[in-house]
């Protein structure tokens, strides 16, 4: 397992996490409740120090399809679209958004961004109204495919 690789739960991860389906050994299970999308290999290492080498066991969940290497983003592409996204909020709100704005540019992934702003969703829908929202939703959804 790459060190700097970052790993996610896959949907049978998620099962197991939910439902125990699969009778995931505790020692397994623990790791893959950490596994969130944006810790790296060395650092869920570091976390579980006292497990000894735990990339045997990150190995191990992977083999088992518990969880993936995340597919990471670009940085230009991350870059350029957060700053697209950030324009379009820009135009809908003007500088009453510049608060929003900024948490936006701080966001360092695709999904990071879609996240923040699928938290602010009910806000700005109801900012925009009905006759801007769909419009900017569909820009948005859009720019962080």
């Amino acid at each position: 397992m790459n060190p700097a690789s970052v790993l996610e739960k896959t949907t049978k991860g998620v099962e197991e996490i939910e439902t125990r389906k699969h009778k995931l050994d505790a020692k397994l299970r623990t790791i893959l409740i950490t596994i969130n999308g944006k810790l790296t290999a060395a650092e869920l290492a570091s976390r579980f120090a006292q497990l000894g080498d735990v990339a045997p066991l990150l190995d191990e969940l992977v083999a088992l399809g518990f969880a993936r290497a995340a597919a990471l983003d670009d940085p230009a592409t991350v870059r350029r679209a957060i700053g697209e996204a950030a324009r379009a909020l820009t135009d809908v709100l003007g500088p009453q958004g510049d608060a929003i704005t900024a948490r936006l540019e701080a966001c360092k992934s695709l999904a990071e961004a879609r996240a923040f702003l699928d938290a602010q969703r009910a806000s700005l829908d109801t900012v925009l109204g009905k006759s801007r929202a769909g419009p900017f939703w569909q820009k948005i959804d859009a720019l962080l495919a």
